[in-house]
């Protein structure tokens, strides 16, 4: 039995789906440094809520007080609880949204390296502005400076001419 199909001649791709560029070694060196930012984050809001529960918990009562309000150690224990929990439940989707981030620019979406200069900008502005102010242990001024020279450091490698490169290249891959 034949066929009433016409012969259709077979493509064969010419242009093979394009291979993913080769990471260099800045962006590798930048996503390390954003890693190392972020657990010494986490390590310093451990250490806020650890140290500073005290602070928070007199600086509830003051705020009570000036408003005239009664209140129960319960009460001020409970909204003490209540700061924590809240700050730590923003402070994760924070810590989520960051690594995502870091991740997505290693795999060099230039969205994600973009997202991350402006945030690491601001970061260094609010570092800066702290170390100014000199407001802080030593431990926090320690944590402070450290976190601007990762920042610092993870915008620099993600700018360099490597890098841009090869986020040049991976806008052309699907």
């Amino acid at each position: 039995m034949t066929s009433n199909y016409p012969n259709y001649p077979e493509y064969s791709s010419s242009n093979p789906d394009p291979v993913a560029p080769v990471r260099p070694k800045p962006v590798d060196t930048s996503f390390m440094l954003w890693i190392a930012n972020a657990a010494l984050g986490l390590l310093g809001f451990l250490l806020t809520v650890s140290v500073g529960r005290e602070a928070t918990r007199t600086q509830i009562i003051d705020q009570l007080r000036q408003q005239g309000e009664t209140f129960t150690e319960s009460q001020v224990d409970s909204l003490v609880t209540a700061g924590i929990v809240f700050a730590g439940v923003i402070a994760a989707v924070f810590f989520g949204l960051y690594l995502l981030f870091a991740f997505k620019m290693r795999a060099g979406r230039n969205w994600a390296r973009i997202t991350l200069a402006v945030l690491g900008g601001i970061g260094l502005i609010f570092g800066l502005i702290g170390l100014a102010g000199g407001t802080g242990n030593a431990l926090e001024m320690i944590l402070s400076v450290l976190q601007i020279a990762l920042i610092g450091g993870a915008i620099y490698f993600m700018y360099t001419k490597e890098a841009s490169a090869y986020f040049d290249a991976a806008k052309h891959r699907p």
